[in-house]
């Protein structure tokens, strides 16, 4: 089998587990070379009461006017933290400019029912813009809303999440998986991809972790680039983080700890 290679561009925190700290291990634990683009460098993850951020689109810029002399080729192309301003169109013209046969969209924009303080309804048109580029497009149930103009702090039940998953999926990807569906005191997600509906609930573990939404997408998109169906894919990452929070769970203890992110080194052999 020849060697697969992922380009990502995510933002790279210095300390704390998240993003390209975790995408990176997930990728490479299937065999999966990966090449990074850094989007902002934090000196933290932003669940820790306070953080500095460099916005590198300017290095960016000319990162990328290098990687488009050595010609290379990708497997996929995977799309997660984007700063405000010029990054969605310097993404879209790598697009363009690179022949992917699968683009992971991770629209980041909101959680818990509202956007991140960062996120201006600039960017959030410039995601939607994004969509159409997009294979497989991830939103959590909050981005799903406000990318389709609905209330993003609103409850909606399963058929709700059903048709706006079907939507999204007339905006551009193929294939829509919406995580952090709740269902009867279960956690998991729900996937629309050719007229089918495909869910995964798992029992909901009362803990928070940084992390774990980069650590899906990125063990998703392994388990693809390895040849595995969809429904296969879906079920088999699912699994990979309820059995990593659940472990991570009864291991750690202190919130103080569990702050840091999930320990995906430890992990990868759930994988």
């Amino acid at each position: 089998m020849k060697d697969l290679n992922v380009l990502i561009i995510n933002d790279l925190c210095s300390y704390g587990k998240a993003s390209l700290t975790v995408n990176i291990p997930v990728l490479s634990a299937f065999g999966i070379k990966v090449s990074p683009l850094i989007s902002v460098l934090l000196s933290n993850h932003t669940a820790f009461n306070s953080f500095c951020a460099f916005d590198l689109t300017k290095e960016l810029e000319a990162i990328i006017k290098e990687l488009k002399l050595r010609k290379p080729k990708f497997d996929a192309f995977y799309i997660g933290w984007l700063s405000a301003g010029k990054q969605p169109e310097i993404v879209a013209d790598i697009i363009k400019d690179f022949n992917f046969p699968i683009v992971l969209l991770d629209p980041i924009l909101g959680d818990n029912g509202k956007l991140y303080p960062s996120m201006s309804d600039e960017h959030v048109k410039s995601m939607k813009g994004l969509l159409k580029y997009s294979t497989i497009a991830t939103p959590n149930i909050t981005e799903l809303a406000v990318l389709l103009d609905k209330n993003p702090s609103e409850k909606y039940n399963e058929k709700e999440i059903e048709e706006m998953a079907k939507t999204l999926s007339e905006m551009g990807p193929k294939t829509v998986i919406v995580t952090s569906v709740e269902k009867e005191n279960k956690l998991g997600c729900l996937c629309y991809n050719e007229n089918k509906i495909i869910t995964k609930y798992y029992d909901k573990i009362n803990i928070s972790m940084p992390g774990t939404g980069d650590a899906f997408g990125s063990s998703l998109l392994g388990y693809i680039l390895k040849g595995e169906t969809i429904e296969n894919a879906l079920n088999k990452a699912t699994k990979f983080i309820y059995s990593s929070v659940k472990a991570s769970f009864e291991e750690i203890k202190s919130e103080e700890e569990r702050i840091y992110g999930i320990a995906i080194e430890k992990r990868l052999n759930l994988l």
